[in-house]
């Protein structure tokens, strides 16, 4: 990986604002990335610690008070100039879409936040279009979402309009349920916005991640994801795997293409996630933001596409266009459950290689994931997708050897 040293002069770019970060192991690379297109200003909840050889300046603020931040950020721009405002938690488009509006700074148009933003305004907008999708309908009362699935039919999924956490979507299997996943859901949603009831769709789970080219944005990876069993009816990954050459990038490019029209979508970094069904692909959301840097650094690795620089340069208001470098495929699967009891002995962190081809990270504090606490991750490497995915299970086979031999 290379490092590059953040910029100190604030010279004509000014500092792009980021609103946020995570664990060393999964946002360290992002960090490297973004400081090298200039001087950065986190604005999070808590002090920095690993983040800040790689930062200009830093601000605390809650990150849900979008007030506060905003706040935060004008009595920052009174002395010295932001250029741009980056994000990777859907929580904070808000947030971000509001200092870019107060502060005139580039970004996506209204009408595309507005698109993205709701999910069942998406859906609207998808019909209206003839893309296919996952159909959300709005529920602001639990007798709506009741009448929603009565017309959608179980299984079901019940998720915020408008998430104010990651995870908040629940799985619903019959009538018992939905009245716990409403409340739920409608907790989690940005005040007033509702809740959305949706199918839950059959099929292979994919997201593509498409980049700025000449000709407009492109589909430039796809990654797939396995949900764990454990955090039922939640749905959180356990494993994510982007392979260079995806067989399934033929089926989703002119679907892409489509749903970034209608969403008014022309440049900057998106993600559409789909489900690719017996009947083609649906949509089911779109974002207009990278939503998790450790996704950017495996696109990296076997694509070359830096998507995270693409990111913050656009996010400044600048053109970057990345080459290919298209060889192998990679995955990363998450160490986490329901308890507190540790998933590897003391040891383990003295041993990073679990094989020849997979590495471990480890975090030095769990992080709450939906219902399950996550403790760090594997990253293995490979040819193609089933490779890889084959690759996880031998180093889950090592780790389940290390605990029972501790």
């Amino acid at each position: 990986m290379t490092t590059h040293p953040p910029y100190r002069d604030d010279g004509p770019a000014g500092h792009l604002v980021v609103l946020g970060a995570g664990p060393q192991a999964e946002w360290e690379h992002a960090m490297q990335r973004l400081a090298a297109g200039g001087p950065l200003l986190l604005i999070d909840e808590e002090p920095p610690t690993w983040q800040r050889p790689h930062l200009a300046e830093v601000r605390t603020a809650n990150l849900l008070d979008s007030q506060q931040v905003l706040d935060t950020v004008q009595k920052f721009a009174s002395t010295r100039p932001v250029t741009g405002v980056l994000t990777f938690h859907p929580a904070q488009a808000r947030t971000a879409a509001l200092l870019r509006r107060e502060l005139a700074l580039p970004g996506p148009c209204a009408g595309t936040h507005e698109a993205t933003a709701l999910r069942h305004r998406m859906a609207q907008l998808l019909s209206a279009a003839g893309v296919d999708n996952s159909g959300a309908l709005p529920a602001d009362t639990y007798d709506q979402a009741v009448e929603a699935a009565h017309q959608i039919g179980y299984p079901l999924v019940c998720k915020p309009a408008s998430p104010r956490t990651r995870y908040a979507a629940r799985q619903v299997s019959g009538p018992p349920e939905l009245a716990e996943a409403f409340s739920t859901a409608a907790a989690l949603s940005w005040p007033g916005t509702g809740t959305v009831i949706e199918p839950l769709l059959d099929g292979i789970e994919a997201t593509a991640y498409t980049a700025d080219s000449p000709s407009g944005p492109r589909v430039v990876a796809i990654s797939h994801t396995t949900f764990d069993p454990q955090a039922e009816p939640a749905l959180v990954p356990v494993e994510v795997a982007v392979d260079a050459d995806d067989v399934c990038a033929p089926a989703v490019e002119d679907t892409v293409t489509s749903t970034l029209a209608a969403l008014g979508h022309r440049s900057g970094p998106a993600q559409i996630r789909m489900r690719i069904t017996s009947t083609g692909p649906r949509v089911i959301s779109v974002a207009t933001h990278l939503t998790d840097p450790l996704l950017g650094m495996l696109i990296e690795q076997v694509t070359g596409i830096d998507l995270i620089s693409q990111a913050g340069h656009h996010a400044r208001g600048r053109t970057f266009y990345a080459d290919e470098s298209r060889l192998g495929a990679t995955a990363v699967r998450f160490l986490q459950g329901r308890s507190t009891t540790a998933l590897l002995p003391p040891t383990a962190a003295s041993r990073p290689h679990l094989t020849p081809y997979a590495t471990l990270c480890l975090y030095t504090a769990e992080r709450r994931v939906g219902p399950l606490r996550r403790s760090g991750h594997v990253l293995v490497s490979g040819t193609d997708y089933p490779q890889c995915t084959s690759r996880l299970r031998s180093a889950a086979a090592e780790i389940r050897s290390a605990r029972l031999s501790a």
